[in-house]
């Protein structure tokens, strides 16, 4: 498939990561596939238990693995939910609520085209 034809993700750091060997591409996508809906499942349960510190936590970590799956709009929400952690002592789920949201919305639309480039391997 295309990369052009991708609306969620671009893959172009994996590609350079992978030194574009086939193998390795698809181990990195399996590893997303387990990752991501994990990570994304915790941060969720996270924001609803308003555990910041742990939200935040789980939201650096997820930075390296959004880099993977290229999609910047996951990526913006992401370091502003670790940032607004970091740079705020009273924090209410109503200053990221719209980020949590976002990267709700959008995971599992990546994880869909993912897949597709997984199976095109």
């Amino acid at each position: 498939m295309d990369v052009k034809t991708f609306k969620f993700i671009n893959l172009d750091y994996m590609d350079m990561m992978s030194d574009n060997d086939p193998e390795m591409k698809k181990t990195m996508l399996e590893m997303l596939f387990e990752e991501v809906p994990e990570e994304m499942d915790k941060m969720k349960a996270l924001f609803e238990a308003e555990n910041w510190q742990e939200l935040s936590e789980v939201s650096h970590k997820m930075k390296s693995t959004l880099a993977f799956v290229g999609n910047p709009e996951m990526t913006t929400a992401n370091s502003k939910i670790e940032k607004v952690v970091k740079d705020n002592s009273e924090i209410t789920s109503e200053m990221f609520a719209a980020e949590i949201a976002t990267l709700m919305q959008l995971y599992p639309l990546v994880l869909e085209e993912l897949k597709s480039v997984h199976q095109g391997i």
